[in-house]
């Protein structure tokens, strides 16, 4: 990571303790964070432990704007950024990424346990091995190994998963569909999509029922294409354009 100015991460670091039992300690899922490319967003911070900054599907190359006395980060290996710090006023700092977004944060400190933050942009910013990919072999050819490299755990170059948060599909009449996993590349986002039937009786379903404005592939988990009752199906989204910023 690219830094401003070098500095030595300080990391606060809570004793451990062992005494005859092993108890299961409260588990704090991360703080995801809504944000266009340079908004803003409010955060409580932790001043006597670490907090942690993720861009999920990309990388923080810098922070600017920190007091350097009272403020210390350092990058992690997969790309985020652990910061500590003694301050006990408000303080703002600006996080740059890989892809070219920028995000304020205003940290209000205070006493307590450290937390994940998820920085999660709706915008795509600029991912070069990514377009390359996208790009170098015909489209439909490319949308096919798309959607089969992650239906198989892989990621094509230049790709990255982030969490859910605006992603909807309109379901066909009777059925419901939940976002369940979301990736982004250069132009394209990928959605898998579950869809249940609460129904009593069998429903069929074809890549037509799910085909919208942005939409540029439909592909089912499975061969079939009958959704019994009471069951779910899982349905693989490629949307492209605005349709693949969150606006469709």
């Amino acid at each position: 990571m690219r830094k401003n100015n070098p500095i030595l991460g300080l990391l606060l670091m809570a004793p451990l303790f062992v005494a005859g039992a092993v108890h299961a300690g409260t588990v704090l899922a991360p703080v995801t964070i809504p944000l266009q490319n340079g908004s803003q967003a409010s955060v409580a911070l932790s001043n006597s432990e670490p907090n942690l900054f993720n861009v999920p599907g990309d990388t923080v190359l810098a922070v600017s704007g920190v007091d350097e006395n009272l403020v210390r980060y350092e990058p992690t290996a997969n790309g985020g950024l652990v910061l500590s710090t003694l301050n006990k006023k408000p303080f703002t700092f600006v996080i740059e990424t890989e892809r070219g977004m920028n995000f304020s944060i205003r940290a209000v400190p205070r006493a307590g346990s450290g937390r994940t933050f998820q920085l999660v942009s709706e915008s795509r910013g600029v991912s070069e091995p990514a377009r390359i990919w996208e790009q170098s072999q015909p489209y439909e050819s490319m949308l096919v190994d798309l959607n089969k490299s992650l239906m198989e755990g892989g990621l094509p170059a230049g790709y990255g998963q982030v969490p859910v948060t605006s992603e909807r599909l309109a379901a066909p009449y009777g059925l419901r569909a939940e976002a369940a996993q979301v990736w982004k590349g250069h132009n394209l986002k990928v959605v898998r999509f579950t869809v249940t039937n609460p129904g009593t009786s069998v429903r069929w379903v074809n890549e037509h029922d799910f085909w919208t404005a942005g939409v540029r592939a439909v592909m089912f988990d499975t061969s079939t294409r009958q959704i019994i009752a009471g069951g779910r199906a899982g349905v693989w989204v490629t949307f492209s354009g605005e349709a693949a910023d969150g606006q469709h």
